[in-house]
C-alpha cells in the first residue's frame, strides 16, 4: 500500500482527510460482528501494511489434524460455526497424520494472514514434536490463538477382557507380557504418551497399534482385535453406555462427571495426571491483531453462546482466555511434555 507516501506528501487538510477515511474502514470493520473489534487491536501490530483492514475478505480454512468423525474434528466444526460471524464461510479440512504434526507443518508454512487456522491439541504444541527425531514442525512455528478447553481421557477395554479396573489391567499385562496390545488414534498423541508412560513406570510390555484417529481403532477394541485405548470421553461414552466397552479409568485426579463410578488414573498413578487440551492455533509470523480479534469471537462464544454446553456434551470442559495466556501455557508446558516424553521412553521413528 501506498498510503504512508501520500501521508507524507500532503498537507494537514490531506492528513486529516485521510485519517477520517481509516477511522471509516475501521468502523466498516467492527460492523462485521456487531462487536467492536478496534479494541482487540495492538497499536504495534495495527499496521494496515502487516494485513488488510478489511480481514477477513474471503473464506478462512480450518485444519482438523485427525479424520471426520472424532472429538477434534466435532471442536473443529464448532469452532467454524461460530467463526463464521465474521462474515466469511469456515472451511474444515481434515489433514491426519504424524500425531499431527503433518496438519501442523500443512498450517506453519501457510501465509501468516490469519486464512489458514488449525485445531491444535496439546500433543501438536507439546508432545509430538519431542517424540520425532526430525519432526516436520516446531512448537514455535505456530501461535496459540485461542484456547478450547481440557478433554476427559477414558481408559476402555475390550467388553470380554478380564479386568475391571485399571489396576487389574497392570497386573494383566504384568503376567502376561507381550500378549496384549493398546491402540491410539495416532504417533505422539496424549493416548500414547500416557499409556507408554505407565508401561514404563510399571515394567511392562504392550504392542503400540497406531491407527489415524479413534473411530478405526475402537472399532478394532469393539471386536477384539485391540485389547484396549484411551479414547475421548464423546467417542467413549455411547459405546460404554452400550456394553460394547468397559471403562476402566479416566484421565485427571479426580472423578469426572460423565463417569462419576469410574475411579481416575491419577489415584493409582498420581504423577501421570496429565490434562489433554485442544484450541486454535496459527502460523506464528500471524499479525497479533488478527490472533486477538480471533480469541475475542471465539471467547465470546464461549462466554455468552451455547458453545459451552455442546462442547460439555462432548466431553470438554470449556476454558477461555486470552492469546496471550494461551501461549505462555504453550511455552511453559512443552517443558512438562518434553521431560515426560524423555521419561517415558516414547519414541516414534
Amino acid at each position: 500500500m501506498d498510503t504512508s507516501d501520500r501521508l507524507m506528501n500532503s498537507n494537514a487538510s490531506d492528513r486529516r482527510r485521510l485519517l477520517a477515511l481509516a477511522a471509516g474502514g475501521i468502523a466498516v470493520l467492527c460492523g462485521v460482528s456487531g462487536t467492536p473489534l478496534v479494541q482487540a487491536q495492538s497499536p504495534s501490530h495495527s499496521s494496515a501494511q502487516s494485513h488488510p483492514q478489511s480481514y477477513p475478505d474471503r473464506p478462512i480454512h480450518l485444519v482438523v489434524p485427525f479424520p471426520p468423525g472424532g472429538l477434534t474434528d466435532s471442536i473443529g466444526r464448532l469452532v467454524a460455526e461460530r467463526l463464521k460471524l465474521l462474515g466469511q464461510p469456515v472451511i474444515v479440512e481434515n489433514r491426519p497424520g504424524a500425531g499431527t504434526l503433518l496438519a501442523g507443518s500443512q498450517v506453519a508454512g501457510a501465509a501468516a494472514d490469519g486464512y489458514t487456522l488449525m485445531v491444535a491439541t496439546s500433543t501438536t504444541l507439546g508432545i509430538a514434536p519431542y517424540l520425532f527425531k526430525d519432526p516436520p514442525m516446531q512448537i514455535k512455528d505456530l501461535k496459540g490463538v485461542a484456547m478450547v478447553g481440557d478433554v476427559t481421557l477414558v481408559l476402555v477395554v475390550r467388553p470380554d477382557l478380564a479386568v475391571g479396573s485399571l489396576r487389574e489391567l497392570v497386573e494383566l499385562l504384568r503376567e502376561g507380557p507381550g500378549r496384549f496390545n493398546y491402540a491410539t488414534p495416532g504417533n505422539g498423541t496424549v493416548h500414547h504418551l500416557v499409556i507408554e508412560m505407565i508401561k514404563h513406570q510399571e515394567g511392562l510390555v504392550a504392542a503400540h497399534v497406531p491407527y489415524r484417529g479413534s473411530p478405526q481403532a475402537m472399532a478394532d477394541v469393539i471386536s477384539g482385535t485391540v485389547d484396549f485405548m484411551l479414547l475421548d470421553a464423546a467417542v467413549a461414552l455411547p459405546q460404554v453406555r452400550s456394553g460394547r466397552l468397559k471403562a476402566i479409568g479416566v484421565t485427571g485426579t479426580s472423578r469426572s462427571a460423565l463417569l462419576p463410578t469410574v475411579a481416575p488414573i491419577g489415584e493409582l498413578f498420581p504423577e501421570i495426571s496429565l490434562s489433554a487440551w485442544q484450541g486454535i492455533a496459527a502460523p506464528a509470523r500471524t499479525p497479533l491483531r488478527i490472533v486477538e480479534m480471533l480469541n475475542m469471537h471465539i471467547n465470546q462464544a464461549m462466554d455468552e453462546g451455547d458453545l459451552r454446553q455442546q462442547l460439555f456434551q462432548i466431553g470438554v470442559d470449556a476454558r477461555p482466555m486470552t492469546a496471550r495466556r494461551f501461549n505462555e501455557q504453550i511455552a511453559r508446558d512443552a517443558n512438562r511434555w518434553e521431560r515426560l516424553v524423555r521419561v517415558s521412553g516414547a519414541r516414534v521413528d
